[in-house]
């Protein structure tokens, strides 16, 4: 079965509303199963010039599991104050058949 993936990248814009977002959001996550790669820490830029500061990447067992994940009203609830208090994207990606 071929893993399922979400990557963020984002810069917080408001670490009171952002804070919310992420003292919730492990639980959904692992609700669904997922589980934290990568979640902040040391960034080493070696081309390029990324335009947000942090980075997320989260497996989940399946894309069908991620995309599940992604339409949960769980998610949607929370993801409000990570939207007040951050940009960036989301992807949705599969991992290497």
């Amino acid at each position: 079965m071929v893993k399922g993936y979400l990557l963020g990248q984002i810069t917080i814009s408001d670490k009171s509303q952002y804070k919310i977002y992420d003292s919730k959001i492990e639980k959904v996550i692992e609700e669904f199963g997922g589980k934290y790669l990568v979640k902040g820490g040391l960034r080493l830029v070696k081309e390029g010039h990324p335009s947000f500061q942090r980075d997320v990447l989260v497996e989940f067992k399946d894309v069908k599991t991620a995309q599940r994940f992604f339409s949960s009203q769980q998610f949607k609830e929370i993801s409000k104050f990570r939207k007040a208090g951050s940009t960036g994207f989301l992807l949705l990606l599969n991992g290497k058949e």
